[in-house]
């Protein structure tokens, strides 16, 4: 299991250099069009879709990042209620269940990518390639919570 602990490893200073490189992307496009707009009264609404996918792939890669330390978002309202060793034991399980779900998400996501690909009018195709961050960002987080099931929580 060692290639595979640093395997995530590897992934997880490629995630979080993509999420740092899309939020000061972010940041620095927000700056622009709000210097823009206050000086020389205009925009450009191309960066106004851009700035909106880039908040999604910062808050994507974010749930990515805080999963492998278990410091995702945790929807299982009885978990808290049980004592360690209960919780111990349903650790795998809801990892595991954890993977289904966001392995079905992202075929889902692949679907719509694709669907907005053939349905999207020529002149805003070239915004699609950002929707690829719903495939990607579920097919991580399905890995990192697989990891969790072989105890690669020491990252």
């Amino acid at each position: 299991m060692g290639w595979l602990h640093r395997l995530e490893r590897s992934f997880i200073k490629a995630e979080g250099a993509l999420a740092a490189v899309s939020l000061l992307s972010l940041l620095a496009l927000i700056l622009l069009q709000l210097f823009l707009r206050n000086v020389f009264s205009f925009g450009f609404p191309e960066i106004e879709v851009i700035t909106r996918h880039l908040l999604i792939i910062c808050g994507g890669f974010g749930a990515v990042l805080a999963t492998p330390q278990m410091r995702h978002i945790k929807i299982d309202a009885l978990t808290p209620l049980l004592n360690t060793q209960q919780q111990t034991f349903l650790r795998i399980p809801l990892a595991l269940f954890s993977v289904l779900a966001c392995v079905a998400m992202s075929y889902y996501a692949v679907q719509f990518s694709m669907d907005e690909w053939q349905y999207a009018p020529s002149n805003e195709r070239w915004a699609l390639p950002f929707t690829l961050m719903y495939p990607l960002g579920f097919g991580l987080l399905s890995f990192h919570f697989w990891m969790l099931c072989f105890g690669a929580d020491d990252t």
